[in-house]
């Protein structure tokens, strides 16, 4: 039974799917998961923003043979094998705040191991047996990332780029061992009570470096970062946000600060004149537009603005 432990068929994994109004996809993940998951996993689709969502999410699920069943985030048990679990989440938590929700829940229940996934992944090798198999190999390791393949390239992770806190893609599982290294959110398998030992993943983050963050947390605790290389999920970026938009370069460029800030102070002073020059580019070569996604986003910083930020955010840079 996968997922599961044999003696108890108690379940040892929870996968949570954040949907944000993309319904289709979530589907398409959550059948992907139904294909290789045993009765012994239990699949939490939590939709954030609930009061805006088009549609109901149990029609369509019942209309694909799939069996669901609401819960609250309080309910006092799991949902039954087989059977996905919908929490609704009323307003737009982000990225960390939403899938929060679900890991508070796994840990009330005592489900040892969470699996974050993105709704636009779908899983395409291995399954959650392999996870928690890797995890009982190595008991040193509190976060693992999986085989993400995105277009021509397979990536475990991602790594900071210094001085400016940039990021860029780990193609291979040992640049996890760089202390700069990180899980990428879009495929998360981490040990319930250890994540919880540091407050989850970071809500005031909302979107982006919030998975940077959560990698860092854990290694000041001296937890280590691993790579499950068997189980592999096919990844959209950004399909929430709209690749290259406003939103994710916004969230990007005032993340990248507060996570400055948090981690690398020392760095924050350097940065910032980095920032004058860059916006004085951008004035020069009238990109507008980016200027005021890069001005606005330092603001925000300044203000410690945190969480959804109340800018209109539509259209691309």
């Amino acid at each position: 039974m996968t997922g599961a432990d044999p003696a108890s068929a108690a379940p040892v994994v929870g996968i949570l799917v954040l949907n944000y109004h993309q319904p289709g996809s979530t589907l398409a993940c959550i059948q992907s998961l139904r294909a290789r998951e045993g009765d012994g996993t239990r699949i939490l689709w939590i939709e954030n923003d609930a009061r805006a969502a088009q549609g109901s999410v149990e029609a369509l699920l019942a209309s694909h043979g799939i069996p669901c069943r609401k819960w609250s985030p309080d309910a006092d048990v799991l949902p039954d094998p087989g059977q996905i679990g919908l929490m609704e989440v009323p307003e737009n938590l982000g990225y960390a705040g939403g899938n929060n929700v679900g890991l508070a829940y796994l840990a009330r229940h005592r489900v040892p191991f969470a699996w974050v996934l993105n709704n636009d992944t779908l899983l395409v090798e291995g399954s959650s047996r392999d996870l928690v198999e890797e995890a009982r190999r190595q008991p040193e390791v509190s976060l693992w990332g999986t085989a993400v393949s995105a277009g021509r390239r397979t990536i475990f992770g991602g790594r900071l780029v210094l001085p400016t806190f940039h990021t860029e893609v780990v193609t291979d599982p040992s640049g996890l061992e760089d202390p700069l290294s990180f899980i990428n959110g879009c495929s998360m398998f981490m040990r319930v009570p250890e994540a919880a030992a540091v407050g989850w993943i970071p809500p005031h983050y909302f979107l982006y470096y919030e998975d940077v963050a959560f990698s860092l947390l854990l290694r000041r605790e001296g937890k280590k970062l691993g790579s499950a290389p068997s189980v592999v999920v096919a990844h959209e970026e950004s399909l929430s946000s709209g690749l290259r938009s406003a939103v994710v370069e916004y969230y990007n460029r005032r993340n990248r600060w507060f996570f400055i800030q948090e981690f690398f102070p020392a760095h924050l002073r350097a940065n910032q004149r980095r920032f004058a020059y860059q916006l004085q580019k951008y004035l020069f070569r009238f990109r507008f537009r980016r200027a005021w996604l890069e001005w606005a986003a330092y603001r925000d910083f300044k203000a410690q603005a945190q969480g959804r930020s109340s800018r209109d955010l539509r259209g691309p840079t």
